[in-house]
């Protein structure tokens, strides 16, 4: 099992001390918890550091998948904002803990240990856009 010493958390908003929010997953309730998420792999981490900005119906739907290497990010409703940057930070190991192969969690405020900032621009390669196909249904 890889060692590492700290996780991280991908936000839209540049912050000195996280704070637990209520999160909006569409998964099993673990993905949906009043806390402050972070996991060991960077590229599970940053999706969350995007602007993706609800649609005309104030609706925004996107999901993650790790199934061929490359992260993609399925956008369902909604849309990419490339001119917000995000931040990904770096913070410590021992203030969560894990609920799942990817996934940690913090109850209580971190204190970031660092931070950098996303570029949307620089992973255009990840979105997909989710077509809605007609199934046929009359």
């Amino acid at each position: 099992m890889k060692k590492f010493e700290f996780l991280y958390h991908g936000s839209r908003f540049l912050e000195e001390i996280l704070k637990p929010n209520q999160a909006t997953g569409i998964g099993s309730a673990k993905d949906s918890l009043c806390a402050i998420y972070a996991s060991q792999d960077r590229n599970f981490a940053i999706p969350f550091a995007l602007s993706i900005m609800a649609d005309k119906s104030n609706s925004c739907v996107w999901e993650l998948s790790f199934e061929d290497g490359d992260p993609k990010i399925i956008i369902k409703t909604g849309k990419l904002d490339t001119s917000q940057v995000g931040y990904l930070y770096k913070v410590p190991k021992d203030a969560f803990e894990q609920i799942d192969e990817y996934q940690w969690v913090s109850y209580r405020p971190v204190k970031p240990i660092g931070d950098e900032i996303i570029d949307p621009k620089e992973y255009l390669h990840w979105i997909v856009k989710h077509e809605q196909k007609n199934n046929g249904n009359r």
